[in-house]
């Protein structure tokens, strides 16, 4: 069976019911109440990770908040739990471990869709026609109006992935279908102008009736 080495890594959000200040500490310290912090990873505050955080129970942390947003508002809080899964509360973290991981199945698929997804057309010198471009307008200033169109891109982008994919696909008859895309169904996609972020949910099915929910915030 063919193998990848893993750079998506699915991790858990965990739910959580209060987010308050805590009085009288530096550096500044929220205190944070949740359903099940057993297995935390990280947490971040406006989407930048917590340089200290502290456990105290299975339902509440402390987490010091990062210097270089010491004096901001506090406007999205999230803590990742190291459970893997690939439900409506998971996030794709993209990254290197330390320790070499491969990857098979339901996930590579996921990782080789989010892949061709994100690659620019022209920007890969072997495949230069390959690509989703979802990236291609993201980075810049945008007005409403801006915001609603990058939506319909990403809808775009989404159904040329999945035609590049199945293109691809169809000329691997080696591949298992564990790993071969059947569809993919966008189930949400909302662009955050303050975070300059599209925050989208795409559901992939393989040709084995596996699926898993792609949370991405771009």
């Amino acid at each position: 069976m063919a193998t990848d080495l893993q750079i998506v890594f699915p991790v858990d959000q965990v739910p959580l019911t209060q987010v308050t200040q805590v009085p009288g500490l530096y550096p500044r310290t929220l205190s944070i109440a949740g359903s099940d912090f057993r297995a935390v990873d990280q947490v971040l505050l406006n989407s930048v990770i917590s340089p200290s955080v502290v456990v105290l129970n299975p339902n509440r942390l402390l987490a010091q908040v990062p210097l270089s947003i010491a004096g901001d508002t506090i406007s999205s809080v999230s803590v990742l739990s190291k459970t893997l899964t690939l439900t409506a509360r998971s996030l794709l973290r993209f990254e290197l471990n330390t320790r070499t991981q491969k990857v098979n199945g339901l996930l590579r698929l996921i990782q080789f869709f989010v892949k061709v997804l994100f690659t620019t057309p022209g920007t890969d010198i072997f495949s230069p026609n390959l690509g989703g471009g979802a990236l291609k307008n993201l980075g810049g200033s945008f007005t409403g109006a801006d915001g609603k169109g990058i939506v319909a891109d990403f809808y775009v982008a989404v159904d040329q992935t999945v035609k590049q994919i199945t293109a691809l696909q169809a000329r691997s008859p080696q591949l298992p279908r564990s790993e071969r895309l059947l569809s993919a169904t966008v189930i949400g996609a909302n662009f955050n102008a303050q975070e300059t972020a599209l925050i989208a949910s795409v559901n992939l099915l393989s040709q084995t009736g596996q699926s898993a929910l792609a949370n991405l915030m771009l």
